[in-house]
């Protein structure tokens, strides 16, 4: 039943939008320009609602096909790397206790927080598909950042207590793609609803999670205006969301300025709040970037990178590069690698674990809560690989830079590797990377490599968290070295 999707085929299902705007006249400058703070959410409140007019709880099926499909025509799911078909793979109560087995509808602020009454039952900036187990998974939890996990969803997802600070109760965390997009749907949730919110709080305090996230005087409590503020700087507003504000103003007749004006959080609950908003002054604009670059290339590695020719209107965060091995892949989708820069000279990142004889598409790329600036995308082609190259087995073959996973765990694991080459002309040697990673041994003779040796890798973490490291086999007239990418959790 499972139908998870292979990274690579999850490039080709993701749609390139074009930046979409608001339709002339939906906002009315005259009763918007000069405010901040809670006058303006109320400005604000007072347009988005006018007219609204959501569909039915069923309704939303339908929906789902003009709002959350992808540009395969799959549905467009955050909390999973799953492929479901519109309709033949949606929840009709079938038990399930297997991921990628039917989608259903996530209300992103949970019924129960509001008695499951309309509007907000069946909005759809609320509403959004995602699969079923990890739906359940995630329940009424408010979101947040995980500091001790529990549980990992197939896209990386998360459950356990959090570690952000304000609260230490037991959250959820969608993956770093997707965290503006829900930020940003709940400072719409705290704006359209700012009349109702109090409600929720006082009519449904048994639900004690509601009184994590919403306040009833300012919409939203310190906590999440903390935890909110924090996601849509480091993820903002995306080609999807503009698409998806698009879609779901044609069914319901309002739309999410948060959407619509980058960092109009900032004004009500952020930095901005004693600056005097307008509609067209507060328009923001993302970083350029230019010059992609490739050099140094071998059979499994490569120095790529670009330059920032212009900040934009706000200030960089983050750069770097992301890849594919599909060319026109979507902006924002592939593999990404962060460098270090956020000035405007140029910027190079490391490519290792490549595929020898394989031709790479890449994009540089620059963000600020403004947005994403890309590069124009360029290419290069890794060479041959050399015939004396180890391969390395465990089970079923391990081809060369792909990850070793040793999942998560709070005691040691061994994973034992059989290093096999020929043609050497001297002894290998071994090293790795990562705190919480050992080998049984940092060197193997030339004859022990040419019948086969078994390495044996260790995964013991002493704290909770994430891990990585990189295991190098290298020497012996190998060019170029081998290397596997590690991880883990605890």
């Amino acid at each position: 039943m499972i139908k998870r999707l292979h990274f690579v085929s999850l490039l080709l299902l993701l749609s390139i939008f074009a930046h979409a705007t608001a339709p002339v006249g939906y906002y009315n400058s005259t009763s918007l320009d000069g405010k901040n703070g809670l006058v303006l959410r109320s400005a604000f409140q007072t347009i988005i609602s006018n007219g609204q007019s959501v569909p039915s709880y069923s309704g939303l099926w339908t929906a789902y096909g003009t709002t959350d499909l992808n540009s395969s025509g799959y549905i467009w799911d955050m909390y999973s790397n799953c492929v479901f078909n519109l309709g033949s793979d949606q929840d009709s109560g079938q038990p399930t206790n297997e991921e990628c087995a039917y989608y259903n509808r996530e209300h992103t602020t949970p019924k129960s927080w509001f008695g499951s009454a309309l509007p907000m039952y069946s909005d759809l900036f609320n509403v959004y598909p995602t699969d079923k187990v990890v739906n359940a998974a995630r329940g009424n939890l408010p979101y947040g950042e995980v500091g001790s996990v529990t549980y990992t969803s197939g896209n990386g997802s998360l459950v356990g207590a959090s570690g952000f600070a304000g609260y230490s109760g037991e959250v959820f965390e969608p993956i770093d793609e997707y965290k503006g997009d829900f930020a940003r749907t709940c400072f719409y949730m705290a704006t359209i609803y700012s009349n109702v919110i109090g409600s929720w709080v006082t009519n449904y305090s048994s639900e004690t999670e509601v009184e994590v996230v919403y306040d009833g005087n300012n919409g939203l409590t310190p906590y999440a205006i903390n935890l909110f503020l924090k996601w849509s700087r480091e993820d903002p507003v995306s080609d999807k969301e503009r698409n998806r504000n698009d879609a779901v103003y044609n069914i319901q007749n309002n739309r999410n300025p948060f959407i619509d004006f980058p960092q109009l959080e900032e004004y009500i609950w952020g930095n901005k709040t004693s600056v005097a908003f307008s509609t067209t002054s507060s328009t923001t604009t993302e970083p350029t970037v230019n010059n992609p670059i490739s050099t140094n290339i071998t059979a499994n590695s490569a120095t790529v990178g670009g330059s920032i020719a212009s900040s934009g209107s706000e200030t960089i965060t983050e750069s770097g590069i992301y890849y594919s091995t599909t060319s026109g892949f979507a902006n924002g989708t592939g593999t990404k690698v962060v460098s270090n820069t956020t000035s405007g000279s140029p910027f190079t990142v490391n490519l290792i674990g490549l595929n020898a004889s394989t031709t790479y598409y890449f994009k540089a790329y620059a963000k600020s809560s403004a947005g994403t600036g890309y590069s124009s995308q360029a290419s290069f082609s890794t060479l041959a690989m050399n015939a004396s190259t180890p391969k390395i087995f465990s089970g079923n073959p391990i081809n060369h830079g792909s990850t070793l996973s040793f999942g998560q765990s709070v005691v040691s694991i061994t994973k034992e590797l059989t290093v096999k080459t020929s043609e050497l002309s001297g002894d290998l040697e071994v090293s790795i990377t990562g705190t919480a990673f050992g080998i049984s041994t940092s060197s193997i003779s030339k004859a022990q490599a040419e019948s086969g040796f078994k390495l044996t890798v260790t995964f013991q973490p002493a704290t909770t968290g994430n891990f990585s490291g990189t295991l190098s086999i290298t020497g012996g007239g190998l060019n170029p070295g081998y290397q596997i990418q590690l991880s883990g959790s605890r």
